[in-house]
């Protein structure tokens, strides 16, 4: 089995690249940039790099070479304007997303599973599957960062650890997230949080985009994606159950349609399978403004 990153060189693609090769999964993880000469050398440094720790084999490639690829990250996009909002990113990502989409449409005829993930990710995301024909389910936004962000806060709250919590945010990959924090659960029983508590959950997840962009770093988040990346494609590739969070291309599900937007998925090496959303009501408004 063989992935292929776009955007290879960079952050966020060099990181997904390292976790996901540590993962033991793949033959062979193929870095594609821009930089041509970045993707040489950091496929030379990576590939010694994981010798201790997997087979896998790192190289560096071109846009021909990903035929072979049953999966595809595109980890490339515009980060270096300081932004409030990832929307204000949308011009500057559509314009890369683009000749990158026409590329993959011209070499990559196995019909991998597509991930994206430059932001705003559920419109990049359906963008991306208008642009390249694909099946709906074969074209994946990332925002999971988001579920793992809600996870890091209700740990800080009550002082648990973090590798014990379990929840899930769903919804737009911004200011309409869906938090489902009365779903949460440490070590399988729910997690009770008083009104303050959730207050301050609700305040450290929904500033953290702010406060991490007025850093002026000029750089997207790396690390945490890139861990968070790896995991969902460890669940694409070895076909897990366990539903994960991820952007959808809705096509008539739960009455929506006509976009891609955070919901639980079922992922496999056919993409999304099956596209959960178990959401009281007062979730399934939250949703509905959303999706709106």
């Amino acid at each position: 089995m063989k992935l292929g990153v776009i955007g290879g060189a960079g952050l966020l693609g060099s990181t997904a690249a390292f976790m996901t090769a540590l993962k033991d999964i793949f033959e062979e993880i193929k870095l594609v940039d821009v930089n041509e000469n970045a993707a040489k050398a950091m496929a030379m440094d990576m590939g010694q790099g994981i010798l201790p720790f997997t087979a896998t084999k790192i190289k560096a490639a071109g846009y021909e070479d990903l035929g072979d690829c049953e999966i595809i990250l595109v980890a490339a996009n515009k980060s270096s304007k300081q932004v409030t909002d990832r929307n204000e990113r949308l011009k500057d990502n559509m314009r890369i997303l683009e000749p990158i989409s026409a590329e993959l449409k011209k070499y990559c005829r196995q019909d991998p599973v597509y991930i994206f993930i430059a932001n705003p990710v559920d419109v990049i995301t359906y963008e991306a599957w208008k642009i390249l024909g694909a099946a709906p389910e074969k074209v994946i936004g990332f925002d999971s960062n988001d579920s793992m962000r809600i996870k890091w806060a209700v740990g800080e709250v009550k002082g648990m650890d973090y590798r014990k919590i379990e929840g899930i945010v769903i919804g737009e990959h911004g200011a309409h997230q869906v938090r489902l924090i009365d779903e949460m659960t440490y070590d399988g029983e729910p997690i009770v949080l008083t009104g303050e508590e959730k207050a301050k959950v609700l305040e450290l997840t929904g500033s953290w985009f702010t406060k991490y962009s007025a850093l002026g770093v000029s750089r997207s988040t790396g690390w945490a994606s890139g861990t968070n990346l790896a995991e969902m494609i460890e669940a694409i590739a070895t076909e897990s159950e366990k539903p994960y969070p991820a952007s959808a291309i809705f096509t008539g599900q739960y009455g929506y349609s006509g976009l891609a937007c955070g919901a639980l998925c079922r992922l496999g090496l056919s993409g999304v399978k099956e596209i959960l959303l178990p959401l009281n009501e007062e979730e399934k408004k939250a949703m509905d403004i959303a999706v709106a």
